[in-house]
């Protein structure tokens, strides 16, 4: 459609994900709200081979069907998952029964969903035309200037030298993904530590079954509800340096990637399709197996080299914003991409319902950055930054992935479904919770890597840590959905954090055992804000405190962690 005005409140740059959604957001929560979306494809996108960025996790998943009201289209055209699920090196990867498998047996009680992109946008961007959004496809932003009470974007219509014209809007908004108009133009780019690289395609004309790998073992079949059940899941086969996503679409198709890290895997192992597979034969023989009887079924190729990104700014009270990939991205790792779309876009969102509405905006927008900002670089920095080389130590990884967990459905979770993201008396009274767990982070990643570091078994095989047996982490998921009142919600960030004090003494117990020494005495009180592998530090950094835990009080306060924990899983299996 063409733009049926030259002066709106919103123009939204990018008609992909980030942009279709905030759109509907903003017309939803303030339906006379005027909207132009220009997005540079000039039609449909293909279904399948399209973007990545096809899986969701709890909060992009509930984002996208209650708050942007997609639920009915999601669950009758997209596929329900059966959440993350992981597979720990064990010799050289042929028998994927002999690997360590973390991830439930059956789906999930709250609903997460693999998306095929094109499939989505196209529903999204007709549901945009629908809600009377000026949707002008074909448009390639040429200029924005951002100016007083009124910025200005200029389009180019039908290729170079096509028709030019321009339209003012109250606010600007980039969504337009790796294109970075308003990054770039402002020079907020910002280099960050983290450094991976991917390579993804598609394989069309059937979904790649991974269970049909094991289906030799009646043992391990059976570990599952029902056959079947794995192959809906967002499978991660992870070795040292790398992880490999498996994920199934609606439209029939199979998404296939590799995140690697250049110190362990050079970018030019992945970087053809020719060069992956050899790779694959490699590191992930069963795959490799199925991707060469499919040859004649991969659908697209496509790559990219250091993946994650950073920005200065991404929220101004001079009205201007970015969301997705246009802003930040982190790491492909536990989905998080479409997240920090939903957080984006809800604190965007809120910005200009109460611009629009007459209220001065200024201090929300500062706060609402400054903690959008700290957040991701907190987690940039201590959850997925120089973590990739123990990705092939089962022990660890499986404890980290578990710890990530817990945080994820007990800390970060429940402001966005609960709808208290932009809630300032709510971020005010969880502050001090929320900054505890941050500090607890800060320790706990760093044991992970000082754990790996100390030395590696050989990993356990053929044994499956099974989420939902788990109360301290399986509780925190299902209470999303509980409709917890304020009160309630308020005192589980306490109980949510206490879990997580338990778990990390539980964890430096079980990663001392690596040191020459071995651990502390389990009767001594360890105060789990100091924890770590320095033993020449302990002293000094207050790990014997009497307000600590001891080993079985942190079994007792972490409810029932022992079972996600590997060696102790492999004693009883």
């Amino acid at each position: 459609m063409e733009a049926t005005s030259n002066r709106y409140d919103v123009a939204i740059l990018g008609g992909g994900l980030a942009g279709l959604t905030l759109a509907l957001q903003l017309k939803r929560q303030r339906p006379e709200t005027s909207i132009f979306v220009a997005e540079k494809r000039p039609g449909p996108a293909p279904e399948a081979a399209f973007k990545v960025g096809e899986s969701t996790v709890e909060i992009s998943a509930d984002y996208f069907a209650r708050v942007c009201d997609m639920k009915d289209h999601i669950e009758q055209d997209e596929l329900f998952k059966a959440g993350l699920r992981f597979f720990f090196p064990a010799g050289d990867n042929s028998d994927i029964t002999q690997r360590v498998e973390w991830g439930d047996s059956a789906f999930a009680p709250v609903p997460t969903y693999q998306l095929d992109r094109g499939r989505f946008e196209n529903e999204l961007a007709r549901r945009n035309v629908e809600a009377g959004i000026d949707l002008v496809q074909g448009a390639f932003v040429d200029e924005v200037e951002l100016d007083g009470d009124q910025h200005s974007v200029t389009i180019v219509q039908g290729g170079p030298g096509g028709d030019r014209s321009t339209i003012t809007a109250r606010w600007v908004v980039d969504a337009a993904g790796r294109s970075f108009i308003l990054r770039n133009k402002l020079g907020l780019a910002k280099d960050v530590e983290h450094d991976i690289n991917s390579a993804w395609w598609r394989v069309g004309n059937g979904l790649v079954d991974h269970e049909e790998w094991g289906a030799h073992d009646e043992t391990w079949m059976a570990r599952m509800e029902r056959p079947g059940i794995r192959r809906y899941s967002t499978t991660h086969l992870a070795g040292e340096g790398y992880w490999v996503w498996l994920i199934p679409l609606a439209s029939n198709s199979h998404s296939i990637g590799i995140v690697a890290d250049p110190r362990f895997h050079p970018f030019e192992r992945i970087s053809t399709f020719e060069a992956a597979l050899d790779w694959l034969h490699e590191f992930e023989p069963q795959l490799a197996k199925a991707m060469e009887e499919r040859k004649d079924d991969i659908q697209d190729f496509l790559k990219i080299e250091k993946f994650s990104h950073g920005c200065e700014r991404v929220f101004s009270p001079q009205r201007w914003a970015m969301v997705g990939e246009a802003g930040v991205f982190i790491d492909p790792l536990y989905s998080p991409g479409s997240d920090y779309i939903a957080m984006a876009n809800t604190y965007v969102g809120d910005l200009i319902k109460r611009d629009l509405g007459g209220e001065d905006i200024t201090a929300r927008a500062e706060g609402y950055n400054r903690g959008f900002l700290f957040l991701f670089d907190l987690a940039l920095t201590h959850v997925w930054t120089n973590h990739y080389q123990y990705f092939g130590d089962a022990e660890v990884f499986a404890a980290k992935v578990t710890y990530d967990y817990v945080v994820y459905w007990g800390v970060n979770a429940p402001r966005m479904y609960y709808d208290k993201l932009t809630d300032l008396e709510f971020t005010q009274a969880t502050l001090a919770q929320v900054q505890r767990s941050a500090q607890l982070a800060v320790r706990v990643q760093q044991l992970f890597r000082d754990w790996h570091a100390a030395g590696q078994p050989p990993n356990p095989t053929g044994i499956h840590a099974v989420t939902s047996k788990f109360p301290g982490m399986w509780d925190r998921l299902k209470e999303l959905k509980a409709g917890l009142d304020d009160e309630t919600l308020l005192s589980r960030y306490t109980t949510n954090v206490d879990i997580l004090e338990g778990m990390a003494v539980m964890l430096f117990h079980k990663a001392a055992k690596r040191l020459p020494d071995g651990p502390p005495d389990p009767e001594r009180k360890i105060n789990p804000h100091a924890i770590s592998l320095h033993p020449e530090r302990w002293e000094a950094d207050g790990l014997f405190d009497d307000n600590g835990l001891t080993l079985a009080e942190a079994r007792q306060q972490s409810q029932g962690f022992e079972v996600m924990l590997l060696d102790e899983l492999a004693v009883t299996a």
